[in-house]
């Protein structure tokens, strides 16, 4: 396993400029990120470099905190964390919650992580004010709390390792907007769950970019993000709303939406766009069946998270408090200029939960 997490190390640093990001020509695990960041928001384009090693001063223990492992965008997050634990020889303990539904699961997590005496978390919040109480009981404690992917809203939280689903929302809305005629247009929306931060973000940030144009929204669904949930919403749409002629949808909704149009034979006459990425949205913009997707570089977001936090731990300065990488939108014209390690996890990587410090 290590060799493979090597091997996907040196094939990202291996290349010096890639769209939307810059990655040192080193095969130590060092790296320069474009990020947005700011205080209190992704708001300024910045360059983020990981922490120096020599700065790294105790094997600090981490816990980390996901909705679930249903899809391969948390594997990819699985990649992220456990290749910059290594990289800083801290132990990482990653645990899953099962799904977007099982909030008390995933207090009860945080809560053992509080207990056990773990020096910072890094949680992937399934509900962005549900984590509240136990964001500011781990705080308060001494415990950082590193916000990963997908926002919480508690001033408490110590940082935010966050691409802005406001920004990847509107991207959606833009390519829409620029790559048909708004008036005839009739969008299926799939946002993601309700009350997850990054799904209700993509929701302000389309509906930003569609403001005052005829483009029409016939419908929203909203669900957990897993394939068959996502799946079974886009085909209930489609039957009940038939003049849709876009789907605009998280990456799992994306991915089923391929399927439900194909068995319909309806692929082609309906477009589909991503919100954000995952490896069979890849394949299928390569094909043709999807127009495009944003991409919010999982891996690169799970990287920041574990520095944010070694960084506090080490009470050295966060360039910012929120950063992010900087959002891109892939379509088939420019797909093969992307680095797959800065999006997906490597092909053969199996499912980390734990990393130990040596």
């Amino acid at each position: 396993m290590r060799k493979q997490l090597a091997a996907g190390l040196v094939a990202i640093a291996a290349l010096w400029t890639i769209p939307g990001q810059t990655v040192l020509a080193e095969d130590d695990g060092n790296w320069t990120y474009d990020v947005k960041g700011g205080p209190d928001g992704n708001t300024t384009n910045m360059k983020w470099s990981n922490i120096e090693k020599s700065k790294i001063t105790k094997p600090w223990r981490l816990c980390a905190l996901f909705p679930q492992m249903k899809n391969v965008y948390w594997v990819a997050g699985s990649f992220g964390l456990m290749t910059e634990a290594r990289r800083d020889n801290v132990t990482l303990q990653l645990f899953e919650a099962g799904g977007y539904g099982n909030l008390s699961t995933q207090l009860n997590q945080m809560d053992n992580c509080i207990a056990s005496g773990y020096d910072a978390i890094i949680i992937a919040a399934i509900s962005t004010d549900g984590v509240a109480p136990l964001v500011r009981k781990a705080v308060a404690k001494g415990i950082p709390v590193i916000d990963y992917a997908n926002g919480i809203n508690e001033p408490a939280t110590s940082a935010h390792a966050t691409v802005s689903f406001i920004d990847l929302g509107k991207l959606a809305g833009q390519y829409v907007l620029d790559h048909s005629d708004p008036k005839s247009t009739v969008v299926g929306f799939f946002p993601g769950p309700q009350g997850a931060n990054f799904s209700d973000d993509a929701v302000k940030g389309f509906e930003e970019a569609i403001k005052g144009s005829p483009l029409k929204v016939a419908v929203t669904r909203r669900g957990d993000a897993s394939l068959n949930v996502q799946l079974d919403l886009v085909q209930n749409a489609m039957q009940a709303y038939p003049d849709i002629n876009y789907i605009v949808a998280i990456d799992p909704g994306a991915q089923g939406a391929v399927t439900v149009l194909r068995n319909s034979r309806m692929l082609g006459k309906v477009k589909v766009i991503g919100i954000n990425f995952i490896p069979a949205i890849y394949t299928d913009i390569q094909k043709g069946d999807t127009e495009g997707s944003g991409v919010d570089f999982t891996p690169i977001q799970a990287k920041l998270a574990v520095d944010m936090a070694v960084r506090l731990l080490e009470k050295q300065p966060l360039p910012a408090k929120f950063a992010g990488p900087t959002p891109a939108f892939i379509t088939k014209q420019n797909i093969a200029s992307f680095v797959w390690d800065t999006m997906f996890a490597p092909k053969d990587y199996k499912v980390t939960y734990t990393v130990d410090a040596k």
